[in-house]
């Protein structure tokens, strides 16, 4: 694909701005032809700022428009696989809002959906492109861990809940609209990284269990229709025998976690402050590694491939080949899947086996 990578965005809500700005961040790559939105002067509003031309009311007076090479959809989560399927059914490539979906049924439906239109189908999980990542995938691939057979991600906010704690929006946590509370709007960016680091493997069982049971502001709570988790934790095997630690909390009354970390057979890593744990001459060491200086080197050289410095950036680069996609897509449905897991075993308090 030559030239300027030219996009419609469906959803100018507090995501869709995000999106657009990060569209607008990119002048010399992208073109915004088109946005939608049912708040169809909240969306002139936005194409106002952003210069944009075409508005619509209803997306699919947007999939009509021959131009468009990809659309980016940032719309409620139960929404985003109609939209979806609808858009590479209509011929574009699609960029999806995390999570992908809130159904495993549906995840499946929007992959088939890509593979039979030939359209790529990208999910937004910003934590993939961060160096620390880069670092820990390279250092997995050369086999500087041996045999990576347990992953741990454990993050806390210590009073985060959307809406009800003062912020954003009530369908975000009422689970018709989101499928759920803090696993699909945080813990999916920490599981998703965690499922690309391992090579996305099988999913083979999944035990967990959700809570909600910090007070919160009872208008809110009235107001909203909260009926989500603060808190999600589980425990998922994966083919090969290897295992993989989750807990997520948008409020919990202790600090931020334990982080992201990896161990395998010859080291292990935490990932932020990044830190490589091994043995030399017998004896155990922790290694400290100046990436920056490394990035910046390889720069130099000519070695370095900027379509991989960011979420919005690799999408670009990736449909304007200049760089090669990692397939978000098909990670987005491994996590949409464990999520659901959890939750089903969170309900009936046994093991989901897949």
């Amino acid at each position: 694909m030559a030239g300027k990578l030219k996009v419609g965005v469906i959803g100018t809500g507090i995501i869709g701005k995000s999106h657009v700005n990060s569209y607008r961040g990119m002048p010399n790559d992208v073109e915004i032809v088109a946005l939608a939105d049912i708040d169809e002067a909240e969306a002139k509003r936005v194409a106002g700022e952003a210069g944009v031309k075409n508005v619509f009311a209803d997306y699919k007076d947007l999939l009509k428009i021959d131009d468009i090479d990809a659309v980016d959809v940032c719309l409620p989560n139960v929404l985003h696989a109609p939209v979806s399927i609808a858009a590479m059914e209509a011929g574009k490539h699609v960029y999806c809002e995390k999570p992908l979906t809130i159904k495993g049924s549906d995840a499946d439906t929007m992959l088939a959906a890509s593979r039979r239109t030939g359209k790529k189908l990208g999910m937004q999980v910003g934590t993939l492109f961060g160096k620390e990542v880069r670092t820990t995938k390279r250092l997995i691939e050369e086999g500087a861990l041996g045999r990576v057979y347990y992953v741990k991600t454990s993050h806390y906010r210590r009073r985060g809940r959307v809406y009800v704690d003062g912020y954003a929006t009530p369908h975000f946590v009422q689970k018709d609209k989101s499928g759920g509370g803090a696993l699909p709007d945080m813990a999916v960016y920490h599981m998703a990284r965690m499922v690309y680091l391992l090579g996305n493997p099988p999913v083979q069982s999944v035990l967990a269990s959700t809570f909600q049971e910090l007070p919160m502001d009872e208008e809110r709570r009235k107001a909203s229709g909260y009926n989500v988790e603060e808190l999600g934790t589980g425990f998922v095997r994966f083919e090969g025998d290897v295992a993989m630690f989750v807990e997520e909390a948008w409020a919990a009354h202790m600090d931020g976690g334990e982080g992201d970390r990896i161990m395998g057979s010859l080291g292990g890593i935490r990932l932020e402050p990044f830190a490589f744990y091994t043995h030399l001459h017998d004896m155990d060491a922790n290694v400290t590694f100046d990436i920056d200086s490394y990035e910046r080197r390889q720069r130099s050289f000519g070695r370095w491939n900027d379509g991989y410095d960011g979420s919005h950036k690799h999408w670009v680069w990736g449909l304007l080949g200049r760089c090669e996609l990692i397939e978000t897509g098909a990670i987005g449905v491994t996590v949409v899947k464990i999520t659901e897991a959890m939750y089903k075993s969170a309900e009936t308090g046994k093991g989901v086996s897949f």
